[in-house]
């Protein structure tokens, strides 16, 4: 089983990098990060601090990681390959498990790189405005928007896998993120419950204090091992 995923996920993690949609969502990621922080930055409104101002740019890169979760798995089904892959890997727990691995890998090397080059990019935008940055050690608010950024899109391979098509679960996931959760933040305090709203908490703190760090990760884990369960199970009930 072991030596099975461990092929798997090096075919995967092959895989991905030959895909043109992954390569864009990438670099897509990474060149937002740059575009929204450096606006951001040079706006006479804007923080004056380079982590805050690449904190307000993380709800925006959600969606590249979502996206990137949704291709690692829903680009099989466009075309067919998942058959072909069956055939290489006829072990049904192994081939989600490389899969969720392969993304792993790739998203938490472009949240890495997108949120990195962001505070680079805030830091010479505020230079440019005669504003002092100074430097407190390791940004850790920016290292827990990195794993947050990385889970979210968990979260989009999950619902790719359970519902075989990546236009689907690229429309549920994004409208859940970007409308959904904001629309309902609005109204009601139980949105803190919400996958994003809860693993946002990783970099920002809940004003309300009613979820930590550590509980908003669970919460966000929570939805996600749901929704993955039941594609897993789907997954080996089905033919394909």
């Amino acid at each position: 089983m072991i030596r099975a995923c461990a092929r798997a996920t090096a075919a995967e993690l092959a895989k991905l990098f030959g895909l043109p949609a992954v390569l864009a969502a990438v670099f897509g990621t990474i060149g937002a990060a740059v575009a929204i922080t450096g606006a951001l930055a040079a706006s006479p409104v804007g923080p004056n601090e380079p982590v805050a101002v690449v904190l307000q740019a993380v709800p925006y890169l959600q969606a590249g990681t979502i996206s990137l979760g949704v291709l690692a798995v829903g680009t099989e089904y466009a075309d067919g390959q998942i058959h072909t892959t069956l055939r290489c890997v006829p072990d049904r727990l192994a081939v989600p498990a490389a899969k969720a691995v392969a993304y792993l890998a790739w998203a938490a090397g472009t949240a890495v790189t997108a949120l990195a080059v962001g505070l680079l990019t805030a830091r010479i935008a505020l230079a440019t405005r005669d504003v002092p940055v100074v430097t407190d050690g390791v940004p850790w608010d920016v290292v827990g928007a990195a794993a947050h950024l990385t889970l979210v899109g968990l979260l989009g391979l999950a619902l790719a896998a359970l519902l075989r098509a990546v236009v689907s679960a690229l429309v549920v996931t994004l409208s859940l993120v970007l409308v959904v959760s904001p629309v309902l933040d609005a109204i009601t305090p139980h949105a803190r419950y919400l996958p994003d709203r809860a693993g946002a908490l990783l970099y920002l703190p809940d004003p309300e204090r009613v979820l930590t760090p550590a509980t908003g990760l669970l919460v966000l884990l929570g939805w996600v091992v749901v929704i993955a369960g039941g594609a897993v199970a789907a997954f080996r009930r089905r033919d394909a």
